[in-house]
């Protein structure tokens, strides 16, 4: 029986996450499942030498996990959504799935012109601008609070 290819799928900072061979050198710490150490409470002094030298430790609120490798089969490679190929393996899978097209407009600039346009969220009935953001209410009933700054997602053409 032939034996199945697998990938690792890795999650990045920001999306797509990105698809890599199992052999690949910039995640075998994931293939290995080193160990990562989180700090969060900084260091602390274990022990003091007569030299002067301190042996010093994990402080408090350190957390202890592994790198984890997440395996998936050229099969599940179609249902994970985004992705891209790392540039330096260049695994043997397809392309993933283009980004969504939209475009993107921040709350403060929506205006009656937008009324009836679709966002990712559905389609925009009510736009109300005040001292606390603006609030829009779209055809289903949901009302979405922005504050100044938060970006509205339409998709290309005005629907979906």
């Amino acid at each position: 029986m032939p034996e199945t290819v697998r990938f690792i799928l890795n999650r990045t900072s920001e999306p797509p996450r990105v698809v890599h061979r199992e052999d690949c050198p910039t995640i075998q710490h994931q293939v290995r499942g080193d160990a990562r150490i989180e700090q969060a409470g900084g260091f602390e002094v274990l022990e003091t030498y007569e030299d002067g030298l301190e042996l010093v430790g994990p402080g408090d609120g350190t957390h202890r996990s592994h790198y984890q490798a997440s395996y998936v089969s050229i099969e599940e490679l179609a249902t994970v959504g985004r992705y891209r190929r790392c540039k330096t393996c260049a695994p043997d899978a397809p392309e993933g799935p283009p980004p969504a097209q939209v475009s993107l407009k921040k709350a403060e600039t929506l205006s009656a012109s937008d009324l009836g346009r679709v966002t990712v969220n559905g389609e925009i009935e009510r736009i109300e601008h005040t001292r606390a953001g603006t609030l829009v209410t779209l055809t289903t009933g949901e009302r979405l609070q922005l504050q100044e700054g938060d970006t509205v997602a339409f998709h290309y053409g005005g629907s979906c």
